[in-house]
């Protein structure tokens, strides 16, 4: 080390002994000045003041802790619906007249009239077929309503002309014999205009009396033969 830097580190240290006691002094006045505006503070708040925030002891605040209070469970009652069967109407489909049908393979007017649990003599009236029952499938028909009863032939006017002819329908229990008489024609006359009435719609010729069947139709003359008169019997008086 050259002297000239030797004499200048001793001026240095020279220089900081000099200013010591001048930092002493002024650290010592900042505690004086601090001291009394620490005892002036407290003493304006009547010595339990204002305090400085850094004096101030924090107070501790009580925290409630919760007591858990005990539930009691209540029970709980379900109540379990009954199921009840209600039974369900059936419907009974009464029909209040004819209805229609169409007509299957192998139908036939027997076979249909048992199915439906109906007269087939009504079947047949009501249908207009005669006994030979012509039907065939896809043709509707209609069905009478179960019980359906053929309806009553409707009497002659007394002043129907003689030589009329109707068309009459075969019933149960029906003969050309029992129908010329109700008519006032003769068999042989019915079977006359019945044959030229399936002559032309290609039916069947009748070869006996008996050959009607219930359905068939006839055609009958009415009023041909005169209506017998009653012919009054004589009666002795006895002579006393």
């Amino acid at each position: 080390m050259s002297k000239k830097d030797a004499k200048n580190v001793i001026s240095s240290y020279r220089k900081k002994q000099k200013m010591g006691p001048y930092i002493l002094g002024g650290l010592a006045i900042l505690l004086v000045v601090v001291g009394i505006v620490l005892l002036v503070v407290y003493l304006i708040g009547g010595g339990s003041g204002l305090k400085p925030s850094f004096l101030n002891s924090p107070t501790p605040t009580s925290t409630e802790t919760p007591t858990p209070t005990p539930v009691t469970p209540t029970a709980t009652f379900t109540l379990t619906p009954t199921i009840t069967n209600t039974p369900t109407p059936t419907l009974t489909n009464t029909p209040s007249g004819p209805i229609e049908y169409e007509v299957q393979e192998l139908d036939n007017c027997t076979t249909i009239a048992e199915n439906f649990e109906v007269d087939v003599e009504v079947l047949l009236v009501l249908n207009n077929l005669d006994s030979r029952c012509l039907i065939y499938p896809g043709q509707t028909i209609l069905i009478p309503a179960p019980g359906q009863q053929l309806p009553t032939p409707t009497p002659l006017p007394d002043d129907t002309p003689p030589g009329t002819l109707i068309e009459y329908r075969v019933r149960p229990g029906d003969s050309l014999f029992v129908l010329a008489t109700q008519f006032h024609s003769e068999v042989s006359r019915i079977m006359q205009e019945t044959n030229r009435y399936r002559r032309e719609h290609d039916l069947k010729q009748m070869e006996e009396e008996t050959d009607i069947f219930v359905g068939d139709i006839l055609i009958i003359p009415v009023n041909i033969v005169p209506t017998p008169i009653p012919t009054a019997t004589a009666t002795e008086t006895p002579t006393p």
